[in-house]
């Protein structure tokens, strides 16, 4: 089987300010059936960081598998990605960085650990709204360089959990924030964090293997429902 080195990564919120790059092809946020719509492209590096969901169906688990049995390599990090590679490493998917690891291992459970509002594609995806795990990650850097009280970060860790993922705005961790006493912007969405440190070592990882296709992998069974999503790839439905 021939292989392609090119190297398409699906992102959105988590690369907003990442500069763009000569040897990738970016994708929007995936969402079901558009990394199937590759299956019939020569095999190449497929890279998932972020999917859409809530409103629109995610990919399946089962699409990914069928593009690994065509000879796809595919990497998942930081947020859907993690997500998809926690679930699927043992089939195949190559799973990077911190957060998949912390799924992986079950310290993470919550599929609104990594949800984000954005903006939309005219916008370039900028979250609107900050991930609990870019949170979690701010404080515990704050904890670890002793610029915070571990009690305190416990606090604001807290009063975050307690907002649904659409709420957790700029506005709304400036008043969290200012309510413990702490710089208003500290948990600002615009500050890259954990999941954009997780895509970056992901899209390293694809390039430090483009020109090595990928082992072998068996196909999924076709089920009713991914011969329906096969034969309706213009219907995407989303996380």
């Amino acid at each position: 089987m021939s292989w392609n080195e090119a190297i398409h990564l699906y992102a959105g919120p988590t690369c907003w300010t990442m500069p763009a790059a000569a040897d990738l092809v970016v994708q929007p946020p995936a969402a079901a059936g558009d990394m199937l719509r590759r299956r019939h492209d020569t095999p190449c590096t497929l890279v998932l960081i972020d999917g859409f969901f809530d409103q629109i169906r995610s990919p399946w688990h089962k699409e990914l598998l069928l593009l690994r049995a065509r000879g796809f390599r595919l990497i998942g990090a930081a947020s859907m990605g993690a997500l998809r590679a926690a679930e699927l490493d043992t089939l195949g998917m190559l799973g990077v960085g911190n957060v998949y690891r912390a799924f992986r291992a079950g310290r993470l459970t919550g599929d609104d650990e990594v949800a984000v509002s954005h903006a939309p594609a005219e916008l370039g995806y900028r979250p609107l709204t900050k991930a609990m795990v870019d949170i979690r990650a701010q404080l515990i850097e704050e904890v670890r360089s002793r610029r915070m009280a571990h009690g305190l970060a416990r606090c604001l860790l807290d009063d975050a959990r307690a907002v649904p993922f659409r709420d957790r705005d700029r506005a709304c961790l400036a008043r969290i924030a200012v309510r413990h006493a702490v710089r208003p912007d500290l948990l600002d969405p615009d500050t890259p964090g954990l999941k954009m440190r997780d895509a970056i070592a992901a899209i390293n990882v694809a390039r430090s293997l483009r020109h090595i296709p990928p082992a072998a992998a068996l196909p999924p069974p076709v089920t009713r429902y991914l011969q329906t999503l096969m034969a309706n790839e213009t219907e995407a439905i989303a996380i």
